[in-house]
């Protein structure tokens, strides 16, 4: 079986490079809308951007908002914080789905450990986790195999790090 690879980034356009890294798709800005907000709002807003054909994306950048955005049905949750087991029950309840960004890797130590304790509670939980460069510039854009091993990194497996840059896309799209 031949992957298909995607990728979410914070660009309009990418260029030929998502041919060039080995990419079926790579969701751009203007694919995927940002419905961060109190859970009310987010359920809307999410719900609105589904009939548009966007996908959306609940950014968590503490626990309160990770437990805000466990309840927003179908979207994907932009995890940037410490998580627990009953964030990740709701995901699950609700068919949230996890994405991890290098971009918010990059951000230091802390980071790198609220993501290897968030994927292991998320794998307990059967929540799918998307792994994603979330480039904000051409240049920190990475191949998907690339950012498999990040996975690798946090605790993955080899089929669970290649399944969160093809399959768990797939099934979110």
């Amino acid at each position: 079986m031949v992957r298909e690879f995607c990728d979410l980034v914070h660009m309009e356009k990418v260029g030929e490079w998502g041919e060039i890294l080995g990419y079926k798709r790579i969701i751009t800005a203007g694919e995927w809308v940002d419905v961060t907000g109190e859970r009310g709002t987010a359920r809307k807003n999410a719900k609105k951007a589904r009939k548009k054909g966007l996908l959306p994306v609940f950014v968590a950048k503490n626990v309160k908002m990770a437990k805000e955005g466990s309840w927003v049905e179908g979207a994907v949750m932009d995890i940037r914080t410490g998580i627990d087991m009953q964030v990740v029950n709701v995901m699950a309840e609700k068919g949230v789905a996890a994405m991890i960004t290098l971009e918010y890797l990059r951000t230091g130590g802390k980071a790198l450990w609220n993501a290897a304790t968030a994927v292991r509670l998320l794998h307990k939980g059967r929540v799918p986790v998307l792994l994603s460069s979330g480039a904000r510039e051409v240049e920190h854009m990475r191949a998907p195999r690339e950012i498999a091993a990040v996975g690798k990194t946090l605790g993955m497996s080899t089929p669970m790090a290649l399944s969160a840059v093809s399959d768990n896309w797939r099934a979110v799209l």
